[in-house]
């Protein structure tokens, strides 16, 4: 079982005031798999996104058409059968707390090697192969569930990377949304000011991929409900010269 620093540096986000967050779970056995796969017919799209000034030149790209209607309604469906919990925030020290001013949403966290790597597979020809010189490996197996009910939101903030003891590390978000139709709850990017916006709309089986350090939010949503699935992209550890 890994200890709760770990846990809490697998799932870093960096909110205006540098809150990074996380929850004490408990590690969960994983021999779920989704089989929802008979419809995907590969032809996914790609749509780069025109970032505001403050972030000009940095990656930012949504892939449409990367999982199905099915499999996407088999995720919602299995992560409810494990259940939701309120996403705290870290403060320091160990400590989570309750800070709805920050974050307001529920979450579900599922430790899979397996399902990591079917997104993966699906997405990796678009990601970058080398990153500060550093190799691509695969995506964080840690998937956080999100579900967002009217209300909820997630303040402006920066992702966090995630580093792991031998020096590998995330550089790029993941986020799968899973369904669409409600009101409110896109994803928005921001300068640091959060004047000038950049506004994402979910599609469902739609995968949004973004370097940690472009600002932005879960806008509040307004009606219904939204799923996403938020991972990163890992990297090599830096080689030493000799």
């Amino acid at each position: 079982m890994s200890t709760l620093e770990e846990d809490l540096q697998r799932e870093g986000t960096t909110t205006l005031m540098e809150i990074v967050q996380g929850r004490q779970i408990e590690e969960q056995t994983a021999d779920l798999t989704i089989n929802g796969t008979d419809s995907f017919d590969g032809k996914i799209t790609r749509e780069d996104i025109e970032l505001p000034q403050d972030f000009k030149g940095k990656l930012a790209f949504v892939l449409y058409n990367v999982f199905t209607t099915k499999e996407c309604e088999e995720y919602i469906a299995q992560t409810e059968v494990m259940g939701y919990e309120e996403a705290l925030v870290n403060v320091g020290g160990g400590r989570q707390v309750k800070m709805t001013d920050v974050r307001k949403s529920s979450r579900c966290i599922w430790d899979t090697v397996e399902e990591a790597d079917r997104i993966w597979e699906r997405i990796k020809s678009h990601v970058p192969e080398m990153w500060r010189d550093r190799k691509v490996l695969e995506l964080n197996e840690r998937l956080r569930f999100l579900r967002y009910d009217p209300g909820d939101y997630f303040q402006p903030h920066l992702d966090g990377a995630y580093v792991r003891d031998n020096g590998e590390r995330s550089y790029i978000t993941v986020q799968v949304y899973l369904n669409q139709g409600f009101k409110g709850g896109s994803t928005t990017f921001m300068s640091y000011s959060c004047e000038n916006k950049v506004e994402l709309v979910p599609k469902t089986g739609s995968v949004l991929v973004f370097q940690h350090d472009i600002m932005h939010e879960g806008s509040r949503l307004e009606e219904g409900r939204k799923y996403t699935i938020r991972t990163d992209v890992m990297y090599s550890a830096k080689q030493t010269e000799t």
